[in-house]
């Protein structure tokens, strides 16, 4: 091949070697897909492609056990390219790859986040920061139940997340937020234009989140000593006879504002009249409630 350049002509030798490489198309990717690198490596392919971002958080904690490479295309709005799983995995080691996969599933799988506002990146960051953070992640999923401690931790890592590094409970971070959004001596009206969804869970909708969270673990780590229909795993049996998650471990409306959202027939002519009704939210959002 010739290349010129103004007055002159440089002469290049391009010789090229083929990659066999293996693609799948797979719609949700799981730790599952360690067995398909196996299988990749077995047939002599030196790679293996997913176009699912899944990838590289499932595969990550697992490259140690494979012969072959590990990229993972992204195609987004800002950026593409090409990410080498094996090579980060072996850069960042085992135990920052293991805490991936539990803090992905943890925070929301996909590009959504579980906590709004917060992400990836920077509850990360915090766990590294945090003195027995990584250990806390890595303990979901080695057994079916999560136990009490380890909600009571993962309760005060989220209140670490949303800025209060000295406060263990979810209830007084969401009581403390709400007065800055609306104001220390301010009311909540229907009129208050704040976000309610930058707040962080109640622990009544945290405590089955994480079940659920232990359990999709459990389910690669312990596969092999299955209990999944055991109560505490943030699922339950419907009249059908499927599961179904549980999103609140007690009603999801405190009995103090379902007069106020479902009025009586005598009450709906009057609701527009009581549109400015102030509504106390430390009734509400009780900082002393105990679980």
């Amino acid at each position: 091949m010739w290349q010129s350049l103004i007055d002159t002509c440089i002469s290049f030798q391009v010789t090229a070697n083929e990659i066999h490489e293996l693609t799948s198309n797979q719609e949700e990717t799981d730790t599952r897909v360690v067995l398909y690198l196996k299988f990749a490596a077995q047939m002599g392919y030196k790679s293996a492609d997913s176009g699912h971002q899944h990838f590289s958080h499932s595969t990550s904690p697992y490259t140690r056990s494979t012969d072959n490479h590990l990229p993972r295309y992204w195609d987004g709005e800002a950026q593409e390219g090409l990410i080498n799983v094996s090579e980060l995995a072996e850069r960042k080691g085992a135990e920052y790859c293991t805490v991936i996969l539990g803090l992905y599933v943890f925070t929301g799988e996909d590009a959504t986040s579980a906590f709004k506002g917060k992400g990836k990146v920077g509850p990360l960051k915090k766990l590294h920061n945090h003195q027995t953070g990584d250990i806390l992640v890595m303990s979901l999923g080695d057994d079916w139940s999560a136990g009490a401690e380890l909600i009571d931790d993962l309760e005060a890592f989220l209140c670490l997340m949303y800025g209060y590094a000295h406060e263990k409970s979810l209830n007084t971070v969401r009581s403390l937020m709400l007065k800055k959004m609306v104001g220390e001596d301010a009311r909540l009206t229907a009129k208050t234009k704040v976000d309610l969804s930058r707040l962080p869970p109640c622990r009544d909708n945290l405590v089955p989140h994480i079940q659920m969270v232990n359990h999709c673990l459990a389910c690669q780590a312990i596969f092999w000593r299955p209990r999944p229909h055991e109560p505490g795993q943030g699922w339950q049996k419907n009249e059908s006879g499927s599961l179904e998650p549980i999103w609140s471990s007690s009603p999801i409306l405190p009995p103090s504002l379902v007069d106020l959202i479902e009025p009586s027939s005598e009450e709906e002519s009057d609701v527009e009249e009581e549109t400015d009704q102030e509504l106390d939210f430390s009734d509400v959002f009780d900082c002393d409630e105990e679980h």
